[in-house]
């Protein structure tokens, strides 16, 4: 191939990346997200919007493969495609996967001013379902979910900002992200790799209403651009061609789907120098992330000055503008995943709760009077300051004026799960075993071995087996 555009030379080095050439810190980052995502996956897996399309699947897909639903009460092995779509949307449900800051994918040392959001929702269950299909071992697995990630947010910071607020860039990005890694475990040619990045592009899409009626477009994202991702890879394989220039081209993406500017350089600069997983980040609250400097402010502030949840009138938040766009959009949150998106809601349970994990938001909280009394009092306010660092920095401050009228006011300039502060090993046990008994799985021997053969990933020479609950 010729490398006359980004995209090409993007497209090359995906299909030429080898697991020798990956730094060991990115190896492990890699097994990190990935055991965060299984139990993201495991936790998710009896939502009505996952049943219905683990029953579409069952109904519509192949039921003599060798990819696992995440389902195991079904007992179903079926394609990559329809294995990926419903474990993709498992695995997003609950709202604790990963996300890489920069691009803003649910998953630099040099400058990038852009934001999108792609998260491992997409990259590992797809990964997973293709290469148990392929019989591909751990360190084929390994390096084509770091081609997944670099693609995904590569694409997900050209296409910045302005993108990112209409649409949601862990689909848009996110399904050429997965065409990439799909192309790897396939062994794709360079040209066949661009062939299933084009094909991915010109279906990408993903809208923001559905945070207007909390409905389930947001698992439709992940779970179809699995989907879309792999079918690309495979056409590609058997010879259907995709646009060559599907990012940068004159009817392509760039000008199709970004009302602003974009940021070319992103698209290959420092390619296998710099690794995206390096910078993405843990969900260590179970909301959106958009949310999270604030909670680490209030609770920070709250055991600082011995503040007690009924010692609070009001609470202010200084945030960037991303989030008052996404949590502007929400209202007060009428069911568990919409209340996610309330910034005085989330913020509202961790100071009644002292957190804000997987098994703080309940039903029964939607009803708590003293939670929405407490959330009418929260308001969001732009900073600036913090607005100007973002995506860079994900900084909040929140300002508390108390019921006896002292005021307290605490800044974060990093989330917890940050890479500046990333979570230990023990606290990605923790949360991965919070997370399966939230899924109903209470088998701890069975997510010991899991948790086990998540750190020894390299090593392993077949990898079924990880989805089965």
């Amino acid at each position: 191939m010729v490398e006359g555009t980004r995209t090409e030379h993007l497209a090359t080095w995906a299909a030429n990346l080898r697991y020798s050439d990956i730094p060991k810190d990115v190896v492990q980052k890699t097994k990190d997200f990935f055991l965060d995502t299984l139990g993201c996956a495991i936790a998710g897996r009896h939502h009505p919007a996952v049943n219905a399309m683990a029953r579409f699947a069952v109904q519509m897909g192949p039921s003599n493969g060798n990819s696992e639903l995440i389902d195991g009460a079904l007992k179903f092995t079926t394609s990559p495609a329809f294995a990926s779509l419903v474990n993709g949307a498992s695995a997003h449900v609950v709202e604790q996967d990963d996300l890489h800051n920069r691009s803003i994918m649910h998953p630099s040392l040099y400058s990038r001013k852009r934001l999108i959001s792609l998260e491992a929702t997409v990259i590992f269950p797809a990964a997973l379902a293709v290469a148990q299909d392929l019989n591909s071992s751990g360190e084929e697995f390994i390096t084509a979910c770091v081609v997944g990630y670099e693609v995904g947010c590569r694409v997900g910071e050209y296409l910045g900002k302005s993108h990112y607020e209409r649409f949601h860039s862990t689909a848009t990005g996110g399904v050429i992200g997965v065409a990439a890694t799909t192309a790897h475990l396939l062994k794709l040619s360079p040209e066949q790799t661009l062939s299933a990045i084009g094909t991915a592009g010109t279906q990408a899409a993903g809208l923001w209403q559905f945070l207007m009626d909390a409905t389930h477009s947001k698992q439709v994202h992940t779970g179809k651009a699995c989907f879309d991702g792999i079918f690309a890879a495979y056409s590609a394989r058997d010879g259907l061609l995709g646009p060559r220039d599907i990012l940068e081209g004159p009817k392509a993406m760039g000008v199709a789907l970004v009302p602003g500017d974009t940021n070319p350089e992103a698209i290959d600069e420092k390619l296998g120098v710099d690794f995206e997983v390096s910078r993405s980040s843990f969900k260590w609250h179970a909301s959106c992330r958009h949310t999270h400097p604030s909670v680490d402010a209030l609770l920070n502030l709250m055991e600082k000055n011995n503040v007690g949840f009924e010692d609070i009138e009001s609470v202010v938040t200084r945030t960037y503008q991303a989030a008052l766009n996404v949590l502007g959009l929400s209202g007060r949150g009428e069911t568990v995943h919409q209340s996610k998106f309330s910034m005085g809601f989330v913020l509202a349970i961790a100071a009644k709760k002292g957190q804000a994990m997987i098994t703080d938001f309940t039903e029964n909280d939607l009803n708590d009077a003293s939670l929405r009394d407490f959330q009418s009092r929260v308001t969001m306010e732009l900073d600036e300051g913090i607005d100007k660092a973002f995506p860079e920095k994900w900084q909040g401050t929140v300002i508390v004026t108390c019921k006896s009228g002292q005021k307290f006011t605490q800044s974060v300039a990093f989330a917890k799960g940050d890479p500046e502060l990333p979570l230990t090993r023990d606290e990605i046990e923790r949360k991965v075993r919070a997370l399966a008994t939230y899924g109903g799985f209470t088998n701890s021997s069975k997510v010991d071995q899991l948790i086990k053969r998540a750190w020894n990933l390299e090593h392993e020479n077949d990898i079924r087996g990880f989805v089965f609950a």
